[in-house]
């Protein structure tokens, strides 16, 4: 099953226009308008269902518009120089299963190549295999009468286990045995598969000269080095960003000199909050994924919003393509929530059958002078059946503290594991309203006491886990597959636990939400810690702190669940005024705390807008 939403916040979105290439065409599509007149496009197989190429113009609209292929989890929409103007794809994903693989063809009218003692072809592309490889399915062959054909190979290396090409692939095919100095040159695109993905095409040029760029960094895997994709504001903090690096790589006809590669933490106003670079002097041709690593550290102590992690390279020649040039991922901070993904989910489970469960680790700030329940897990699925006759059980483990950062010394033979104690659980049972791919909440119970809320230690490690048993263990879980995780952060447990989950990218939807653990001072500070002033507040809340001695402290702005809003720590305070904008917040009350090792203080205060 491969069903899917639209990803929620694509990052980058890098477009340019024309055909990026040292050579102009002497022949181009770039399928303004639609597929062209005389264009064959047609389905060679038996099937009734014929799976043919159609035309699109908005990329971003996914499979809701007629002729648009669908943007699947963790994908962004296709990112071809001339997408909005028209492109060409396959859908199909949309076909579901057939009874024989689909052979989707689009073969051009006849192109004269006479007086070409040299034909390339090169186009911008997009491919998602699930059943068959795209080495071998998906082909470019050429013909000089439009009956025999020569085979030639577009995505090598994208196999089922890859599953998805570069957004876009740009393949620079060498067609000059068929074609050069024929008067009548076919091209033809073929897709043989059987419930894929999508196949995109645009932006089709012919050469008579190589076209490879002469310029042409390019930056591949990068390490993305938040914990999870999503934090708490009062847990991000001491999740320090202590390793950039990323491959780099110069597929270019020239050496490229002063080859800067940076790091960047922006605000998503595209502010720079932190960044760090590195200067090769030199990075020659046909140097392939050099990694590359950059000094510095980022400690992210950030209010709530949404940030970004972008590395870009550089060098003192102009790109010839740039789209490649950056690469980057969102990251989030939080009022309450974990989280590995924003959305965009695929559907998968173990293909060997059986119970199995899936998981995410998470872990909690040792810094924090206050104290944290975990109060509800998030999730969501897609049935082999009904959505409604699922069922499933939900674990908090604390991993135990001589388990070590690698956890090379893990037992992992069965989910309940002797490196893990159990601390909390819920039980679901999918109410009327489920549905696939909907986020279903479970309210979290302490595992010895059987009431609401799961108290969390500083400086420790979770797995919030959703075991699927019985008739219930054929459900696939949702998955995106936006970011690389290159340490243990996904986890999935069947014959035993795999600790690299179905692979870095796989993003389990396995949420959790804190909350302060109390919003009352169990051991109260002296009434004139802290003063809040104005009250009522309109956007900007002052509070007057009050030490005899410097003093170490967490504040924290709360509504009153205790659900988060802001949070810092702050050394040394003695006689301070501080000052927090909260221009975001509804009329209501509010709570203003301070917690220290002595203690703690927790003030209400009104919004009036």
């Amino acid at each position: 099953m491969k069903q899917f939403l639209t990803r929620m916040l694509p990052v980058l979105a890098l477009l340019t226009s024309g055909f990026l290439t040292a050579q102009t065409p002497f022949w181009s599509q770039d399928f303004a308008g639609g597929i062209p007149a005389g264009w064959t496009n047609a389905d060679g197989s038996t099937n009734t269902k014929k799976v043919v190429w159609t035309w699109c113009n908005d990329p971003e609209a996914g499979n809701t518009v007629a002729g648009c292929p669908g943007v699947f989890g963790g994908q962004d929409p296709f990112q071809s120089f001339t997408a909005t103007n028209g492109f060409v794809s396959v859908d199909s994903d949309e076909a579901q299963q057939l009874p024989t693989n689909h052979v989707s063809r689009l073969t051009t009218t006849a192109i004269d190549c006479s007086g070409k003692n040299n034909v390339f072809v090169s186009f911008a592309t997009q491919i998602g295999v699930y059943a068959v490889s795209a080495e071998t399915g998906a082909i470019l062959r050429v013909s000089t009468d439009n009956a025999t054909w020569t085979n030639y190979t577009v995505f090598p290396g994208v196999s089922t286990t890859v599953g998805w090409s570069k957004n876009p692939e740009t393949p620079i095919i060498n067609i000059s045995a068929t074609a050069a100095n024929k008067a009548t040159v076919y091209l033809q695109w073929e897709w043989t598969g059987n419930y894929e993905y999508i196949w995109n095409l645009d932006d089709v040029g012919l050469y008579d000269e190589d076209p490879t760029p002469v310029h042409n960094l390019v930056l591949g895997d990068f390490f993305f080095p938040a914990s999870s994709l999503a934090q708490p504001a009062s847990q991000i903090a001491t999740d320090t960003f202590g390793s950039f690096f990323t491959y780099v790589s110069n597929p270019g006809l020239m050496d490229e000199n002063n080859v800067v590669v940076k790091v960047a933490v922006n605000t998503d106003t595209g502010e720079e909050i932190y960044t760090s670079s590195v200067t090769l002097p030199s990075l020659a041709v046909g140097v392939v994924d050099s990694l590359i690593e950059i000094p510095g550290s980022f400690a992210p102590e950030l209010p709530v919003g949404a940030y970004e992690i972008v590395y870009s390279v550089s060098s003192d020649s102009t790109d010839d393509r740039p789209f490649d040039n950056v690469v980057g991922n969102p990251f989030f901070s939080t009022s309450s929530l974990y989280s590995k993904e924003n959305g965009g989910y695929a559907g998968y489970r173990p293909s060997g059958g059986g119970d199995w469960a899936v998981g995410n680790l998470y872990r909690t700030t040792a810094g924090s002078l206050d104290n944290y329940v975990a109060t509800s897990a998030q999730f969501a699925y897609a049935a082999d059946g009904e959505p409604t006759d699922v069922e499933a059980t939900i674990y908090l483990m604390r991993v135990k503290d001589d388990i070590d950062a690698g956890f090379s010394n893990f037992e992992g033979a069965e989910l309940l594991s002797p490196s893990l104690d159990i601390i909390g659980f819920g039980a679901y049972q999918a109410p009327d309203t489920a549905d696939n791919y909907l986020l279903q909440s479970v309210e979290l119970l302490d595992f010895l006491t059987q009431t609401s809320g799961v108290a969390l230690d500083p400086g420790a490690r979770y797995f919030l886990m959703v075991s699927y048993t019985g008739a219930s263990a054929t459900t696939y879980h949702a998955f995106a597959l936006d970011v690389k995780m290159f340490f243990v952060s996904t986890v999935t447990v069947s014959d035993q636990w795999y600790l690299g989950g179905f692979g870095e990218e796989f993003n389990a939807a396995v949420r959790m939400d804190i909350s302060l653990m109390v919003t009352t001072d169990n051991k109260p500070l002296p009434e004139t810690s802290m003063m809040v002033f104005p009250n009522p507040v309109r956007n900007t809340l002052n509070l007057g702190v009050n030490f005899d001695q410097p003093t170490d402290a967490t504040i924290t702005i709360a509504d009153v669940t205790g659900r988060v809003i802001q949070v810092e720590d702050r050394q040394a305070l003695t006689k301070d005024v501080l000052t927090y904008q909260l221009p975001q917040l509804a009329s209501g009350t509010y709570l203003a705390r301070i917690a220290t090792t002595e203690g703690t203080l927790t003030r209400r205060f009104v919004v009036k807008k």
